[in-house]
């Protein structure tokens, strides 16, 4: 795996332990809302960073 993909894994599975967590806790929405967000936006990361890595191995194969 490429950086990006690994820091977005990383960020967006912090992102879902931390709202799991939260809620568990009866923590405010609003850090509930953080994690939901840290989650998506790792996901996107994730999935972006996974879409340059086949980018690049489709260019080596030619």
């Amino acid at each position: 795996m490429n950086r990006l993909a690994t820091i977005s894994t990383f960020f967006g599975l912090f992102g879902l332990l931390m709202a799991m967590l939260a809620a568990l806790g009866g923590a405010v929405a609003a850090l509930i809302a953080l994690g939901f967000a840290m989650m998506a936006l790792g996901a996107m990361g994730a999935i972006l960073g996974a879409a340059a890595s086949l980018a690049r191995a489709w260019q080596s194969t030619r």
